[in-house]
């Protein structure tokens, strides 16, 4: 049986071989290489190639990442076939370090530092911010974002997680609903948007609710950049209402050269690499997906 493969991101190359060592019996290959008709399961993410509606023989496509949104909207599939996303494939332990990393860039002072660096400045008054008194908030408990809170929550930190219906986590204080969001906002010391992106979420982070967060601070974005009203985020950090931006995820990526973000002094930027899919986890539980959708398979 062969498994197609098609994305401008990922190698090939280096799937196919941790591939082997897991499935011989079952071949991946280049989706484009081979007749359309042949395919049975398709591993796509962010592709050259939307219009698969000859595959007729294809009963799965899977998106190698967590967010699909745009795979939703463009991709032309065989009617009846199911689009599904990667729950975890290694990403919550990575998104768990990478907003940790946030969390203390901010609690530690570390931005603070960064700019008496560039005015040589020897910055000593500083006090120690305790993790157990800094208030960390989860704009959205999905799969990523349940992780991050609960790993924060172990860690020692007030943490505090929203999501548009009731959740219930241990050691996390959660709020639900629009209702709530504006109290949620105005009790956060750092916010991380680990929404996705969704006609109700676009935008969702308007200058009028980052104004909700208290004055001095600071946000970490990690899931999609559109969440966020960019123009927004730089008029309250350029006031001083907002501390300071780690921001992975952009409404335009790569982020253009001329974009102000890449030179503002209270920004931080990585290139959407806060949780990478990682090639073994991913096919491990790409592995457990297929069975349940393609016959002949053990």
């Amino acid at each position: 049986m062969q498994i197609g493969f098609h994305s401008q991101t990922f190698y090939l190359g280096d799937w196919q071989q941790a591939w082997q060592a897991r499935c011989p019996s079952w071949s991946l290959v280049n989706a484009q290489q081979v007749p359309i008709q042949t395919l049975e399961a398709l591993l796509i993410w962010r592709p050259s190639q939307w219009d698969w509606r000859a595959a007729k023989q294809l009963k799965l496509v899977i998106g190698l990442g967590a967010g699909i949104h745009n795979l939703q909207q463009d991709l032309l599939l065989p009617p009846g076939v199911p689009l599904l996303r990667l729950q975890d494939a290694g990403m919550a332990r990575a998104m768990c370090e990478y907003v940790h990393y946030g969390v203390l860039h901010f609690q530690r002072q570390f931005d603070r530092f960064a700019r008496a660096q560039q005015q040589n400045r020897w910055l000593t008054e500083l006090p120690y911010q305790y993790s157990q008194h800094t208030r960390v908030g989860l704009l959205g408990l999905g799969h990523l974002g349940t992780a991050v809170a609960e790993y924060l929550a172990k860690q020692g930190y007030q943490v505090s997680g929203w999501s548009r219906s009731p959740r219930q986590l241990a050691g996390v204080h959660c709020l639900h609903g629009l209702e709530q969001l504006e109290y949620f906002l105005s009790q956060q010391d750092i916010l991380v948007n680990m929404l996705p992106h969704t006609a109700q979420t676009e935008g969702l982070l308007s200058r009028q609710r980052l104004q909700q967060l208290p004055r001095g601070a600071a946000l970490i974005s990690a899931s999609r950049g559109a969440v966020l009203e960019q123009q927004a985020l730089i008029g309250l950090l350029d006031s001083g209402q907002l501390r300071g931006a780690l921001l992975d995820v952009f409404t335009q990526e790569p982020l253009a050269e001329a974009d102000p973000l890449w030179r503002h002094p209270r920004v931080w930027i990585t290139p959407h690499h806060s949780a990478p899919t990682l090639i073994e986890p991913a096919i491990d539980e790409i592995l457990a997906i297929l069975p349940r959708y393609l016959s002949g398979t053990s």
